[in-house]
């Protein structure tokens, strides 16, 4: 860990539109390294301490390219915030930088169930949102220090950002060139070019292994041809047998790995964990899907905030929300096959589920499926059960719970649940089901 004495008094933030330089208060060091594992490119702490083991750190940063208007930025942080904050106090203190940029600061106050005292301060910029951070373990720590904040935030200078984003669109336009000239030979080197010149784009690293991930080796064989094959014939109009274009484990393993580098790199973009995932499920290989899968699950239970999707985007709902649901959909895909052994890996997805998002009903209508396929009736009932606490008005639920006490020999309760759904859904598809089969109990 990079002490004190070894970094720098100021330091440079960069984002794709926007810059910022700020210069570290009296006692405290600038360091642009130690952050960098968390997506923390500059963080500031005080003198004689480090990132890890201070009791009150600053990070500085850009926000995602999306987030022109600070106003927006704040509020989309706010709710994404909610759950482990609280409402924040806002506006408690405001001013300008240096060069003259309006900011305020809002405050985060400690919660019963999250012990860090924080507070924000959010720099309207050029076509971008800086915002620096400061964090503190306890109320003392925060108290002594949290005026540092706004000292650092009046050193603020807006600096033009560096051309990274505009780099990475023309090797985009580049690539989309060569794909259509297939001029194969070409696009490997510019891919690697990519990468080297552009290293905060994400889209270097997603558009390399997309492209390494579909490209495919051509067979001939004589067997017939499987769905998407080309059909081969002799002379006669007889079949002699077929073309398939398969691909090959050296190119799906270099995606693999270029979207691990790509987890490291910017682990706030599920869609690279979600994409990794996928590969190694296209692979076959369970162990690393389930292994990536925990790692992302791990990654957004200690960031919830700022996580983004596709083309940097935030995500469309809380990540408490998001990834139950990112889950459901790996696990449906073994849950489909309907075999003993991908049942088995349906479940081990819904138990990473019920552990992490206990508060999500998802995870558990997920498992009872399991539990009730190989008839373990009171362990699936449990789990709908449990689906049921956390989500009273599932009809789904409520449905699944009168059928599995109907194959529990327990009709009494079953009438109760299929009369319930039938009054939440007195319509509806369940509803029907309900009524459908409350009938067939009358002749029980």
């Amino acid at each position: 860990m990079l002490r004190g004495e070894e970094t720098t008094p100021g330091g440079i933030v960069y984002g794709p539109k926007a810059g910022f330089n700020i210069t570290a208060p009296e006692g405290w060091v600038v360091d642009n390294e130690s952050g960098k594992g968390q997506d923390m490119p500059c963080v500031l702490y005080p003198k004689g301490s480090s990132w890890g083991d201070a009791k009150t750190v600053m990070y500085a940063k850009v926000a995602s390219p999306q987030w022109e208007g600070v106003e927006a930025f704040v509020a989309w942080a706010i709710q994404g915030m909610k759950a482990k904050h609280g409402t924040p106090k806002q506006k408690i203190a405001s001013g300008k930088t240096k060069d003259g940029h309006d900011y305020f600061i809002n405050e985060y106050p400690a919660t019963k169930t999250y012990s860090q005292w924080e507070r924000v301060g959010y720099v309207q910029l050029p076509q971008g949102v800086a915002y620096i951070g400061l964090t503190s373990r306890g109320k003392a720590s925060y108290q002594k220090d949290s005026g540092q904040l706004e000292k650092v935030l009046k050193t603020l200078v807006y600096v033009e950002p560096k051309s990274e984003a505009a780099s990475g669109q023309e090797y985009a336009r580049r690539y989309r060139q060569l794909l259509d000239q297939h001029a194969e030979e070409q696009i490997e080197p510019l891919l690697t070019e990519w990468r080297e010149k552009a290293p905060d784009d994400p889209d270097a690293w997603i558009t390399s292994a997309n492209y390494y991930f579909n490209q495919r080796q051509t067979n001939i064989s004589t067997k017939k041809p499987d769905p998407g094959d080309i059909t081969l014939t002799d002379k006669k109009g007889k079949l002699a047998g077929s073309i398939s274009f398969e691909q090959t484990n050296e190119n799906m393993k270099r995606a693999a790995i270029l979207l691990q580098e790509a987890t490291t790199k910017f682990p706030d973009h599920l869609d690279i964990w979600c994409g990794l995932a996928f590969m190694y499920q296209e692979r076959g290989d369970f162990d690393n899907e389930l292994s990536t899968l925990k790692k992302m699950v791990a990654y957004t239970r200690e960031h919830p905030t700022q996580l983004k999707w596709l083309k940097g985007a935030p995500l469309s709902e809380p990540a408490d929300k998001f990834v139950p649901e990112k889950l459901h959909e790996y696990g449906l895909y073994y849950e489909k096959k309907q075999n003993p052994e991908d049942d088995k890996r349906c479940y081990q997805i819904a138990t990473l589920a019920t552990e992490q998002y206990p508060n999500d009903p998802q995870g558990f209508n997920d498992a009872a499926g399991y539990w009730a396929d190989i008839g373990e009736w009171q362990k699936a009932r449990e789990m709908v059960e449990k689906a049921h606490q956390i989500d009273p008005k599932s009809v789904g639920a409520l449905l699944n719970l009168g059928n599995i006490s109907v194959e529990m020999k327990d009709f009494a309760s079953a009438r109760k649940y299929f009369e319930e759904a039938v009054k939440l859904d007195p319509n509806g598809e369940y509803g029907r089901d309900a009524k459908e089969a409350l009938q067939k109990l009358k002749k029980k």
